[in-house]
């Protein structure tokens, strides 16, 4: 097999050298059977070198962000726990009937709860809220949920979209990206009821500090499942290049449709996990391929390698406005919240605003556009999606371009803004 390292196209210097801690994932597995109470907590360690150190947490714009989150939070030095959707689901795994959306809002953000409290984190340790609604009212909801919950320099930043949810009835969806707590094996398990909306769901996992792996969406035709599968072998075959295997991916997420599919899709993504998949989150798309699955793994500590790299597999076409694959192997990220654009309903103009206003967040937070990471574009019509292919190239270098999926979406939550993207980076320096 040929050295991936060989192939990349690396920039940026090494990373002082900081060694990190093993690495590993720790699963919460919830399979859906009624009957289970307790679930393993397994823990699987690699051989990275190193000690770690005290992780820490600086949030910009607390309370300014969407949903009254914060616009950025950077995390340094620790191990995170990336979950599965969470929904308003009672102890039998269904939406609880008759709830409003704030109703639902409340009941979802107590789930989440008890799965970070299972996993030895809490809500006040979220560095990244992801929040699919059905509708404007039920962002609305969440925002208040987000304010009692949360005083203002607590608050993660936050991801919104808008689509059909893939659980009946459901009218708010959320996962997470939170601060995880030192592994171990003797962590209580939440009540799988509460959480297994989906057989054999995983509900978190949990990915060490150090090196870390953003794979772009991958996309196929045919029936959605039988897409998911081309696509997951496309993930392998980059895996392998990266000479990584399937047990080092901490999160699938499936841009789907219909999103009515996403069982039958699961089922598929469990068969290629050999019933040990990550945990996967589903939105709604409006493309014309039926999926889009993109991946985090952890990665290996190599010696002596440059903080951000962009890669392109050989078999891969190298595009000017994302990288097939970008590796990180630096102490922080910094996870930016939804950015919008300001003019409504000319989604043209908001891409422009949307980079303007990035390159301010950007610098505030001490990163650039030269050490993106990862990239999640959600466009509404067609006006903001052709201008987001036109003014990328105006922003990034060739070269160095982040990892990226772009979704068309039913709406993104807020009213007349046609455009939402959110993103990862790493600091400049």
């Amino acid at each position: 097999m040929p050295d991936p390292i060989l192939a990349m196209r690396s920039v940026a210097g090494t990373h002082g050298g900081l060694k990190p801690p093993p690495s590993g994932r720790t699963i919460v597995d919830v399979r859906g059977h009624s009957a289970l109470r307790a679930i393993p907590v397994v823990l699987t360690i690699g051989l990275l070198a190193g000690v770690a150190r005290a992780g820490s947490v600086e949030r910009t714009g607390p309370g300014t962000g969407p949903l009254g989150g914060s616009r950025a939070v950077i995390v340094s030095h620790s191990a995170l726990l990336h979950t599965a959707q969470v929904f308003a689901t009672d102890g039998a795994g269904q939406i609880v009937a008759g709830l409003d959306e704030l109703g639902q809002a409340r009941l979802a953000w107590g789930n989440l709860g008890q799965l970070l409290g299972a996993m030895g984190s809490d809500e006040r340790k979220i560095v990244r809220l992801n929040v699919v609604v059905t509708d404007v009212a039920a962002g609305v909801a969440m925002r208040r949920v987000l304010l009692e919950a949360l005083s203002p320099s607590e608050r993660p930043s936050v991801t919104l979209v808008e689509g059909a949810l893939p659980l009946d009835g459901s009218r708010v969806a959320l996962d997470v990206v939170a601060l995880g707590a030192e592994a171990s094996a003797g962590q209580p398990a939440p009540d799988s009821t509460t959480l297994a909306w989906l057989p054999g769901l995983r509900a978190a996992s949990r990915i060490e500090a150090g090196p870390r792996v953003y794979i772009s969406g991958r996309a196929a035709d045919g029936t959605p499942a039988d897409a998911a599968a081309d696509v997951l072998r496309q993930i392998d075959r980059t895996l392998q290049f990266l000479l990584l295997d399937r047990q080092s991916v901490i999160q699938l997420k499936c841009f789907l449709r219909p999103v009515s599919a996403a069982g039958e899709v699961h089922e598929r993504i469990a068969e290629h996990f050999l019933g040990e998949p990550p945990p996967v989150v589903f939105v709604e798309w409006k493309n014309r391929q039926p999926i889009e699955i993109e991946a985090i793994a952890q990665a290996a500590s190599l010696p002596d390698r440059p903080t951000v790299q962009y890669i392109t597999p050989p078999w891969d076409r190298a595009s000017p406005i994302f990288a097939r694959v970008v590796r990180i192997d630096h102490p922080a990220s910094i996870y930016l919240s939804t950015v919008n654009g300001r003019t409504p309903n000319r989604g043209d103009l908001q891409v422009r605003e949307m980079f303007d206003d990035l390159s301010v967040l950007l610098s505030e937070v001490g990163s650039d556009f030269r050490h993106l990471a990862k990239a999640t574009y959600y466009v509404a019509d067609e006006r903001s999606s052709v201008a987001l292919n036109e003014v990328r190239p105006e922003h990034y270098e060739a070269d160095r371009p982040p990892a990226a999926s772009k979704a068309s979406v039913r709406g993104t939550g807020v009213p007349g803004m046609q455009l939402a993207v959110d993103m990862i980076a790493v600091p400049s320096k």
